[in-house]
């Protein structure tokens, strides 16, 4: 599909090809007469007035639905009509926003460590990020490729933005003095997760783009078109074996290295960065107008900066505790989400997404409820709403998968349970515990789990 021409945002209305909706970033929900619409926030950041422009679009047009964080630092507006559509996306452009890239078989928004270049001690990684984003948008074909491409760039040792289960994981190093990369690659989760493995050990600033280059090449040319579920990046280190693969990669990003002279972005660390942060949790994602209103406020302070992380979490950064914890008491809608608590991550679920079997929102609801004071603050429970796994149970803590089961004939909600992943800091999957648990269950075996750990 060579649809460059045929895409534009704002849209007039939503395109009547499917896949060019989804490029738009346009999902239409389980109720068929509404739409998703995925807004790309490039490495988590918004200014005052972009939260601001969000906070206002919910108001006037979805007074009923929250704002919905994602994993990828972007942000969703559920329960838009067609009619909405044109003019949300219209706004969501006037404040600089857009949604081209949000969805489709394209690169998906470039996900940034959430510390980087503003706490002490991290790299600046976001001017790579822009030059990467541009650099990849400008490769023909680039908006039909096999499916989606996922790339994250790390610069702390927490490796919050999960390189072992992207397509591209680019973890900042520093050797004699010098910046570089370690490259984790061909990572997905999906009903079959894998965790990625080690492309470069280290990487030069100036490699950087035509790596990322070559890897989208080796993708365009070799995924498999005919079989959906076998078309991630991943899917061909699978088919050719590791051995194979790798000699694949090396030899593409030679050639891509050695077409042209490649600019490379300067990589910096601030010597008085902000020493303190604190983590807003907003349990399943869900994040309020008035909350966004008050984030938009809390950015407008000239000391305070605001990130979006990728686990429905929002960072503020300052310069001491005292000073986020007193700036954050003048905003009631960010009280709860600003106390110590798990993270409790949720996909859209049966109230949303038409590929949902479980109600996500419903379990997610009742483990924070009723468990909320048994789960560690660094503990993460990833709840899908179906085997695909888009919550990113396959490498939580504690992970939920929905099913549908049959009790007396009649269909019930389960859920398989997993837990002690490394939430794709590292290659470790989640174990399954039980299969087909009733909600009941669930709650008992997490009670259990807890109870152990507090143990251990």
């Amino acid at each position: 599909m060579n649809d460059q021409d045929k895409i534009i945002f704002p849209c007039d209305r939503i395109p009547e090809a499917s896949a060019i909706a989804k490029l738009l970033g346009l999902v239409r929900q389980r109720q068929d007469d509404l739409w998703m619409q995925r807004v790309k926030i490039p490495g988590g950041v918004l200014t005052a007035e972009q939260w601001r422009a969000v906070g206002r679009i919910a108001l006037e047009f979805t007074p009923g639905a929250p704002l919905h964080l994602t994993t990828r630092q972007d942000i969703e507006l559920h329960d838009l009509t067609c009619k909405q559509v044109p003019l949300v996306q219209a706004m969501l452009a006037e404040a600089g926003l857009t949604c081209l890239g949000a969805g489709g078989d394209s690169l998906r928004n470039v996900t940034v460590c959430p510390c980087s270049g503003i706490l002490n001690g991290a790299v600046d990684l976001h001017p790579l990020a822009h030059q990467l984003r541009l650099a990849i948008e400008d490769e023909a074909g680039i908006l039909s490729l096999p499916r989606k491409f996922k790339i994250s760039l790390l610069s702390c040792s927490r490796a919050c933005g999960a390189p072992w289960i992207n397509d591209l994981g680019f973890v900042v190093r520093r050797k004699a003095g010098q910046y570089g990369f370690r490259v984790i690659g061909a990572g997905s989760l999906g009903s079959r997760p894998r965790t990625g493995m080690v492309l470069f050990d280290w990487l030069a600033v100036e490699e950087v783009l035509p790596a990322a280059i070559a890897a989208v090449r080796v993708f365009a040319a070799h995924g498999d078109r005919e079989h959906r579920n076998l078309a991630r990046f991943r899917h061909i280190r699978d088919r050719l074996g590791d051995k194979k693969f790798m000699a694949l990669m090396v030899n593409e990003f030679e050639t891509t290295r050695s077409q042209r002279v490649w600019p490379s972005a300067a990589l910096t660390e601030l010597e008085n960065g902000f020493a303190a942060h604190l983590i807003l949790t907003f349990p399943n994602g869900d994040l309020s107008p008035e909350a966004a209103e008050a984030l938009a406020c809390l950015a407008a302070i000239e000391d305070i900066c605001i990130r979006i992380s990728c686990h429905h979490k929002v960072i503020v950064l300052g310069s001491t505790d005292q000073q986020l914890r007193e700036a954050l008491s003048a905003f009631d809608p960010l009280g709860v989400p600003a106390e110590p608590q798990a993270t409790i991550v949720a996909c859209p679920g049966t109230r949303w997404c038409k590929r949902a079997l479980v109600d996500t929102n419903r379990i997610a609801r009742r483990i924070g409820v009723e468990l909320g004071g048994k789960l560690a603050p660094q503990i993460t429970v990833c709840v899908s709403g179906c085997p695909n796994g888009c919550a990113h149970s396959a490498v939580a803590d504690i992970g939920l998968i929905g099913q549908l089961v049959s009790v007396d004939g009649r269909k019930t909600e389960a859920f398989d349970l997993l837990a002690k992943g490394g939430m794709g800091r590292n290659d470790k999957l989640a174990q399954c515990i039980a299969s087909k648990l009733s909600a009941d269950e669930v709650l008992a075996k997490i009670g259990g789990i807890c109870s152990d750990m507090n143990h251990g």
